[in-house]
């Protein structure tokens, strides 16, 4: 057991420093008697570049449903409408688990759409002076960043939802600690 938890904590260490390395290069340019430019770097892209925070998103609102019935349940009969929500809402259910993890999916391409802007990524590059080798600057550009940013994004997205969603799936099968 103490393996398992040591593997998954190096998985998960691992995919929080994974990045795809988008090659960027920029022109050469005359100021003066100086030439500037020349260079070629990289657009770093971050595979889990969420982190945590679908997690915190999906909890925060999955937990609302169970503290509103929990007070309905609490103040009716066994058998109301309360309960069976509070019980379809309950850690353990699979009703939960599977909700608990698709809205884990949903916030990680949210949460890494609005924490990077392909556009505005795009037009500093081209004001720079910078290009992606093969794309032009400008649209192509922003096209190429938001398909790599989707594809990282899909490999990045599983990595919250087995951490977060493992737990649950524990408790409703009863395995040891």
């Amino acid at each position: 057991m103490i393996i398992v938890g040591l593997a998954i904590v190096v998985f998960i260490v691992y995919m929080s420093n994974a990045e795809r390395r988008i090659p960027v290069q920029y022109a050469k340019r005359v100021v003066g008697r100086k030439m500037y430019g020349g260079q070629s770097t990289h657009l770093p892209i971050k595979v889990n570049a969420s982190g945590v925070m679908p997690i915190i998103f999906a909890s925060s609102i999955l937990s609302l449903p169970a503290d509103h019935f929990d007070v309905l349940a609490a103040g009716e009969q066994a058998r109301s409408v309360g309960a069976h929500i509070l019980n379809l809402f309950s850690q353990t259910s699979v009703f939960y688990i599977v909700l608990y993890a698709l809205l884990i999916l949903a916030f990680a391409y949210f949460y890494a759409s609005i924490q990077f802007n392909p556009i505005e990524i795009a037009n500093n590059l081209k004001k720079n002076g910078g290009f992606i080798p093969g794309f032009r600057p400008g649209k192509p550009t922003s096209d190429f960043i938001t398909k790599a940013l989707g594809k990282v994004t899909f490999v990045g997205r599983d990595v919250p939802r087995c951490c977060s969603a493992a737990p649950a799936d524990r408790r409703r099968s009863k395995l040891p600690a």
